[in-house]
C-alpha cells in the first residue's frame, strides 16, 4: 500500500505537479541581636532534566522495544490490534533538474511522517512540556518507508544529520528528515517542445502490508512548496494531485 503525490505535470513550459537554588541571606536588626529571619528558598524546576528523565523512563529496554510495531489507535473494545496509521507530509524546497533523456527528476525534499505509539504516552507537566525531541531515530519504531520510483538519494548531514524526532504527550511520534532524490518519470515526448508529462513521488511500506500499516496524506496541506520555487528547463508547476495506491 503506497500513497503517491504526482509532483508534476511536466511540459515544456508545463510542470503539472532549556534547578537551581536561591537562597537570601538574613539580615541583622539594628539592635544587633542575631536573632535571624529565614526565608524558604525558591525553587525553579529545570525542565531540561525532567525531559532527559521522562525520556529515559519510556524508552527504558525493560519497557519500550523499538522493533515491535504500535497498535493501531481508535479500537473499539473487542479489538487488541490493528494497522499503524502512518500521516505524511512534505515540503518541497527545490527542483534540483528535470531530465527528459534520461527521464528522470531530482528534487529536495523535508519529509515528515506522523504515528501514534501509545507505549509513549508521558506526563505533560501541567502542559509545560509539550513534546520530547531526540535526533536518535533508532530508539523508537520507525515505519519502513521508501519511494517505490527512487533512482538514488541521500541524507543530509552537514553540520548534524538533518533530522529530528518529536514524542508528543499523548504519544505521537513525528519524523522530520530533510532527504534529497532522483526518481524515475517515464515521459512521452511525441509532441516536444510543447509537451506536458506527469512526474510521481511514490510513497510505500518496504515489508508491512495495509493489515499492519497504512499510509494517509496528512491534511490539511500534505504538500508545501518553497517560495518562488524555479523549475529548470523551461518547466512550470501547473498541478498537484495526491492520490492513494495498493
Amino acid at each position: 500500500m503506497c500513497q503517491q503525490g504526482m509532483f508534476a505535470y511536466l511540459g515544456r513550459g508545463i510542470l503539472l505537479i532549556l534547578m537551581f537554588l536561591v537562597t537570601i541571606p538574613a539580615k541583622q536588626n539594628r539592635d544587633h541581636k542575631h536573632n535571624r529571619i529565614q526565608r524558604r528558598p525558591y525553587h525553579v524546576v529545570n525542565y531540561r532534566q525532567v525531559e532527559k528523565q521522562i525520556l529515559d523512563d519510556i524508552l527504558s529496554p525493560s519497557i519500550y522495544d523499538s522493533h515491535i510495531r504500535p497498535r493501531g489507535t481508535n479500537l473499539s473494545a473487542s479489538e487488541s490490534d490493528g494497522p499503524t496509521i502512518v500521516l505524511v507530509n512534505l515540503y518541497v524546497r527545490s527542483f534540483e533538474k528535470i531530465d527528459d533523456v534520461k527521464m528522470e527528476f531530482s528534487v529536495q525534499i523535508t519529509f515528515r511522517q506522523q504515528w501514534n505509539d501509545n507505549r509513549l504516552e508521558f506526563n505533560d507537566q501541567k502542559g509545560k512540556i509539550k513534546y520530547l525531541t531526540m535526533t536518535e531515530r533508532s530508539k523508537v519504531w520507525m515505519p519502513d518507508t521508501f519511494f517505490r520510483n527512487e533512482k538514488d538519494g541521500k541524507f543530509h548531514n552537514i553540520i548534524q544529520p538533518n533530522l529530528y524526532v518529536r514524542v508528543y504527550p499523548n504519544g505521537d511520534v513525528l519524523y522530520s528528515i530533510r532527504v534529497s532524490l532522483t526518481l524515475s518519470c517515464p515521459m512521452d515526448l511525441e509532441l516536444f517542445p510543447l509537451d506536458t508529462q506527469t512526474c510521481h513521488l511514490k510513497v510505500a511500506s518496504y515489508g508491512w502490508t495495509t493489515k499492519d500499516l497504512v499510509y494517509s496524506w496528512k491534511p490539511p496541506d500534505p504538500v508545501q512548496f518553497v517560495a518562488n520555487l524555479f523549475l529548470p528547463g523551461g518547466f512550470e508547476l501547473a498541478r498537484l494531485d495526491l492520490m492513494r495506491c495498493s
